[in-house]
């Protein structure tokens, strides 16, 4: 049981990490007997939620409480949470199933009126997070940008694995670097690198920005894949990846090079749990 943080250091944002995260996610759903849990902190932002399609209006009924009473999605799981009634076993009444048995995702949190927000209490995403580790296999997080917040870097403290994303250009990755000596939160053992958006044919590919940085962790990709992208939008990427045509595309074709990187990742995922001793 681990749980994955998808974390960046951009100043822009936007930098393709949630989409990252939905591909390998999803892809370890259907290639590997994992059961997944996916949870975004950032209010406001609901790349995560439009992924999958998630319903905003959806009820949730419970312990014979009447629905007005809860929210769905996390607002839901933060108010139970909150009352100190939250068990690992009822975090899935507030998930929308995306595969049955392997993936589930939460409803984020809208972006509503600031005395709304305020009663919003994000400081028990840690708490949450850990008791729904212990129901779910792998619980990935879409954490937002930044180490200036207190609740980033407790949740970051919890993760077992912590996924660094960056923008494809050499002097991001370099910042990165320079940001782990001085923060030892992301320089553990636990730490690992991904480009997001890559493109195989640039002058900085993978290779060359493991040899001019000197990188001493380990590097992967996810491919820019257009028709993935339109699948993020559309609020299709379990049907984009289950899809058999995405699935046979050989290596020379766009989307066979965009699976075969996203599978690498998922193993290396895998492998580096196991060499943590946190996953079997």
């Amino acid at each position: 049981m681990s749980i994955i943080t998808f974390w960046n250091n951009s100043k822009r944002g936007h930098i393709g990490q949630t989409a990252s995260l939905a591909a390998v996610a999803t892809l370890m759903a259907v290639e590997h007997n994992y059961k997944i849990l996916l949870i975004s902190t950032e209010i406001g932002d609901m790349e995560l939620d439009k992924a999958y399609g998630v319903s905003e209006n959806a009820a949730m009924k419970f312990l014979g409480l009447k629905e007005a009473k809860f929210n769905s999605g996390i607002e839901g799981v933060m108010k139970l949470a909150n009352s100190g009634r939250l068990t690992p076993q009822l975090v899935g009444n507030f998930t929308k199933i995306v595969l049955k048995n392997r993936l589930e995702v939460i409803a984020g949190k809208k972006e509503t009126g600031e005395e709304e927000n305020e009663k919003f209490d994000a400081n028990d995403y840690p708490d949450v997070i850990k008791i729904a580790n212990k129901y779910y296999d792998m619980v990935f997080v879409d954490l937002g940008r930044g180490l200036e917040s207190n609740l980033t870097k407790r949740i970051l403290e919890a993760s077992n694995l912590i996924i660094c994303n960056m923008e494809q250009k050499i002097e991001e990755v370099q910042k990165m670097l320079d940001l782990q000596k001085q923060e030892e939160i992301i320089n553990g053992k636990n730490v690992i690198y991904l480009l997001n958006r890559y493109e195989k044919n640039s002058k900085y590919n993978a290779k060359n920005i493991i040899r001019s940085s000197r990188m001493r962790k380990d590097l992967y990709t996810v491919p820019y894949d257009l028709m993935y992208s339109d699948a993020l939008q559309d609020g299709v990427v379990d049907q984009w990846i289950l899809n058999p045509q995405i699935r046979k595309a050989t290596l020379e074709d766009e989307h066979g090079f965009f699976i075969s990187q996203v599978n690498r990742f998922c193993e290396g995922i895998i492998y580096k749990l196991q060499e943590l001793h946190v996953l079997r």
